[in-house]
């Protein structure tokens, strides 16, 4: 089958944790598949939520199914759509629309599984009978049938919009929004970090919260080469490419360090040049001084002179700076993350 689109039910066992009860993809074996136990593990409010991994994007939705065998006469279970990113390349906002669309569908279908009487009993066979992942093969057959035609119905429902034998988006019309700086500033310190915070918050009904659980996937770190003073990127062959694919630009230096500073102001020197070279319209620079103390200065004046910030903004360019430490302030990372969403779309 497809691993481009997954549909997946799941349950929290209330012996074993987070276990898979029907998959139409063994999630075991999808490279860079969502780890949907983690989601479930952390989580037991209803409600439908969107999720962003690096390979896939998410649609999950929680609810709880009446059952006399658990706990409290209620198991926790959950719908999760999930669809691979590549499919979608033109602009950040085109998963969340697509993956949004979709939670009605998951709240029906999860209304015909609260239906099914005999599921629960299932969800409860002693261990020693059931090991963990893919329950359904053990239900009998009245019962399987029974879950696998709703279960494809709603997946027909789920699927219908897009053919996924080819890309949905050109190759020549991805674009991304990149990460550079110099060396051991806490450029992947700052994705990790991203990562956590989304994951932290996807309770959240904050727009641009949920718009950042998408773009994730976008984020990528330049790699630099020094000898020729330029960039390279995944998915394209030259550094004009890569400029050109570009939505937006991070850069991170260490604030305590001025060599760090200057020798990211060189690489964004060779990016203005690049842009300047082709003739195309600059993208939103955000500007990262990471902090290793938090009471350190700031340095606000300085990083404006250095980088010319106040010259760029008088000539209209969207740029903006912020001294952040990266591993603790996740509120500054959140409030620079939205500057540079308010300032792509």
């Amino acid at each position: 089958m497809s691993q481009d689109q997954i549909l997946s039910v799941s349950y929290f066992d209330q012996v074993i944790g987070p276990n898979m009860f029907y998959s139409s993809e063994p999630l075991e074996n999808v490279v860079g598949a969502p780890d949907l136990d983690r989601v479930l593990e952390f989580n037991d409010e209803e409600g439908t939520f969107i999720f962003a991994y690096r390979k896939y994007q998410t649609v999950n939705h929680l609810f709880y199914i009446d059952s006399k065998f658990a706990r409290g006469g209620k198991d926790l279970m959950m719908i999760s759509y999930m669809i691979k990113t590549a499919i979608f390349k033109d602009e950040i906002v085109d998963v969340f629309k697509y993956l949004d669309s979709k939670g009605p569908i998951l709240e029906d279908f999860a209304e015909e599984i609260k239906k099914m009487n005999e599921l629960t009993a299932l969800l409860h066979l002693k261990k020693s009978v059931i090991s963990e992942g893919n329950v359904l093969n053990y239900a009998d057959e009245k019962l399987k049938n029974a879950f696998l035609e709703i279960f494809n119905k709603y997946f027909r429902k789920l699927t219908p919009e897009y053919r996924l034998e080819t890309p949905i988006k050109s190759k020549k019309i991805i674009k991304k929004v990149f990460i550079a700086g110099a060396p051991k500033a806490g450029k992947k310190t700052l994705l990790k970090n991203i990562e956590l915070i989304q994951f932290l918050n996807i309770k959240n009904n904050d727009l641009s919260v949920r718009i950042l659980e998408v773009l994730i996937e976008n984020l990528e770190i330049l790699v630099y080469d020094e000898n020729e003073c330029e960039f390279g990127c995944k998915g394209f062959n030259s550094f004009d490419e890569c400029v050109t694919h570009a939505q937006g630009l991070i850069l991170i230096f260490k604030l305590s360090d001025q060599n760090s500073t200057l020798d990211t102001k060189n690489m964004f020197q060779i990016i203005e040049d690049k842009y300047l070279e082709k003739g195309i319209d600059p993208i939103p620079v955000l500007i990262i001084g990471n902090k290793f103390n938090t009471d350190e200065d700031d340095k606000k004046e300085y990083i404006h002179n250095i980088f010319e910030i106040e010259k760029l903004k008088e000539n209209g360019r969207r740029i903006r700076y912020f001294p952040i430490k990266i591993l603790e302030e996740d509120q500054r990372v959140m409030k620079s993350l939205r500057w540079m969403i308010k300032n792509i779309l």
